[in-house]
């Protein structure tokens, strides 16, 4: 047995640098025809929301922010500027950017017009945001909601 044992000679682990760095998330738009930004589907602190990504960049440090209009819903697939929100870029995950063919933006008015299929999606996704901070998860197939 003791034939079988073989003798380890130690091995010096040297200090290095991480194989991996993470950056600060950024919502950054690139290579886009409009110079004012573009619209997506964002989740913004646990909201779903419509809000126009525009060029910016969060600067660095725990103080970093972005400041992010938010379009509230008016009518069937009418929105209408609300507020700027100026958030940290940890509570901003775009879920959708949007096609410009989908959407029509008068600036002046600060309307937004979406296409029916946005607006479907857009529905869709808030319905399982509310589902999901209700607690129910998703729902059993062929059980009735209450």
């Amino acid at each position: 047995m003791a034939a079988m044992v073989q003798q380890c000679s130690p091995t010096r682990v040297q200090p290095s640098t991480p194989a991996v760095t993470f950056a600060q998330p950024a919502i950054v738009v690139e290579n886009i025809d409009d110079p004012e930004g573009h619209f997506a589907f964002a989740r913004i602190k646990g909201d779903v929301c419509l809000v126009q990504l525009t060029h910016q960049r969060a600067g660095d440090g725990p103080s970093a922010t972005l400041d992010i209009p938010i379009f509230r819903h008016e009518f069937i697939s009418i929105f209408r500027y609300s507020h700027i929100a100026r958030v940290q870029p940890a509570d901003v995950r775009v879920l959708e950017s949007l096609d410009a063919r989908g959407v029509r933006y008068e600036e002046d008015s600060g309307t937004v017009f979406l296409a029916k299929d946005l607006v479907a999606r857009l529905r869709k996704m808030v319905d399982t945001s509310m589902m999901l901070k209700a607690g129910r998860g998703r729902p059993v197939p062929g059980r009735r909601r209450s």
